[in-house]
């Protein structure tokens, strides 16, 4: 049974979204344009990039953003996941900024790799979002 969608609204996504919290918004938000705007102002990235979080190609990210094309189930989660991340990151790090520069920095808990090659698997957001739990609780890495 699936619930009528709902305008999302980025302000709702919580800083950490457990498994039950996700099947919810799944079912119950719809993403927008804005929505693709505020992640791309908060990633501070291209396209390119983004689309290459997401498994696909620059074209369909395009598509998505401008609404030609139905987002898939697995692209929401994914999105929802990386927005959760990013409120999470910029309240331990006290800015987006230095939460961008921090997920651009190899990291030897990354196997010296940056923590954001790390965004193209729903594992390795879940593993990111551990380090900042980590970094929240003294762990200074």
């Amino acid at each position: 049974m699936k619930n009528k969608e709902q305008q999302y609204k980025i302000e709702d996504t919580p800083s950490t979204v457990s498994d039950v919290e996700m099947i919810y918004y799944m079912n119950t938000v719809n993403i927008a344009t804005k929505e693709f705007q505020f992640l791309k102002k908060l990633a501070q990235k291209t396209d390119k990039i983004i689309s290459d979080w997401f498994n696909i190609s620059e074209k369909t990210y395009q598509n998505y953003k401008s609404l030609k094309t139905d987002i898939t189930l697995p692209f929401k989660e994914k999105f929802l996941l990386i927005v959760a991340l990013y409120k999470k990151g910029e309240i331990v790090f006290g800015s987006k900024e230095a939460f961008n520069s921090w997920l651009d920095t190899p990291n030897f808990h990354f196997n010296n790799e940056a923590p954001v090659d790390f965004f193209k698997t729903i594992s390795g957001i879940r593993y990111i979002e551990d380090r900042l739990t980590g970094i929240e609780y003294g762990d200074n890495a």
